[in-house]
């Protein structure tokens, strides 16, 4: 059984999210790449919409979980990140 390690510098992604976070906050909007979903108390519904209009851009897209739009992109949590998680990797298959 082989295996694949990647190497991530934490320290660099964690400083790019913190930076996308700040700019989607500032500007108080999404942009058409970016799509904001609060998932505070559950699963978005419209969350396999997202990734179907993603996978019919070229460049694919990215999902911000725990803002919501409706109080200015404030940061709001996930209702339960594991479960979040398998979710978005089931509509992905």
């Amino acid at each position: 059984m082989g295996y694949l390690r990647i190497n991530v510098n934490v320290q660099a992604v964690e400083a790019e999210l913190k930076k996308l976070l700040t700019q989607i906050q500032n500007r108080q909007r999404e942009e058409q790449a970016i799509e904001v979903k609060s998932a505070h108390g559950r699963c978005p519904e419209k969350l396999y919409d997202t990734l179907s209009s993603f996978s019919n851009q070229g460049s694919g897209g990215i999902l911000v979980f725990a803002l919501d739009e409706k109080t200015a992109f404030a940061k709001v949590g996930v209702y339960d990140a594991q479960d979040l998680q398998h979710k978005v990797m089931e509509y992905g298959e």
